[in-house]
């Protein structure tokens, strides 16, 4: 997105009541294109007026996917995060559910194009900051938390696929897959944003199993060919790989 429509944004936007904040997600590493972030705090008549301006907006022509944010929730995802809370939500759209690092990590690579005097993007920036590139709480417990997942998954999988129940393995592994994606990132001390795109970005880190992407969609296909053997069999070399890694790096200190 280019300066010109991004300044179109700003100026019809931030006067509505209640708006907080602009912010653009455009990291291609790390997201899919540009995503404009709307970050709001209670205010009557807001979404009507948000309506309105998008709508003036669209019939200039410009047409741009908007991520609500309430930055109250947002400040208490960004607290928990710093504690070591994880939490997962799901909501539609996100088959893997959005967590709470995804707040903090739209805050982390989102960029600023307006925000109130009051300055609330900055203050979540600083939060975030004052504990480093990657705080390290978050990074034990992102670790912590996905690999329970992971193994508890990996159960159910195998017990589905080896009863023939195909797609409820199939997606069981999507999970499991997803919160090694979640570990991988953790533990090259990287914000995940979403899910979408997630397993190629953790193929490309430098901790990560070897060739992660390729072994992932080939999985799929064991599944899709009614082959569970062969599918548990690669499951199986992947889990160890992630065992090793998680025991090599998820203690090593940031230099």
């Amino acid at each position: 997105m280019d300066q010109v429509n991004k300044d179109k944004i700003v100026s019809e936007l931030k006067s509505i009541p209640g708006l907080k904040g602009v912010m653009v997600c455009e990291d291609g590493d790390n997201g899919e294109g540009s995503d404009i972030l709307l970050y709001y705090g209670a205010e009557e008549g807001f979404y009507p007026e948000l309506d309105q301006a998008i709508h003036r907006l669209e019939e200039g022509g410009l047409r741009v996917g908007f991520t609500l944010r309430d930055i109250g929730l947002v400040d208490l995802a960004i607290t928990d995060c710093l504690d070591g809370k994880i939490a997962i939500k799901y909501e539609t759209g996100h088959p893997f559910g959005v967590v709470n690092s995804n707040m903090a990590a739209e805050i982390h690579y989102g960029r600023t194009l307006w925000e109130s005097v009051d300055h609330p993007i900055t203050a979540e920036k600083g939060k975030l900051v004052m504990q480093g590139t990657y705080p390290e709480t978050l990074r034990q417990s992102t670790i912590a938390c996905f690999m329970k997942e992971t193994t508890l998954q990996l159960e159910i999988v195998k017990e589905a696929a080896f009863e023939g129940d195909i797609h409820f393995a199939s997606a069981g592994f999507s999970q499991a897959i997803h919160s090694w994606v979640q570990v991988i990132h953790a533990l090259n001390r990287q914000f995940l944003l979403n899910g979408k795109g997630g397993v190629k970005r953790a193929g490309r880190l430098p901790i990560s199993p070897k060739q992660f992407r390729l072994r992932v969609n080939q999985i799929y296909r064991y599944f899709a060919f009614n082959n569970p053997k062969l599918a548990y069999c690669e499951i199986d070399m992947l889990k160890n790989e992630m065992n090793v890694l998680v025991k090599t790096f998820s203690e090593a200190k940031e230099e």
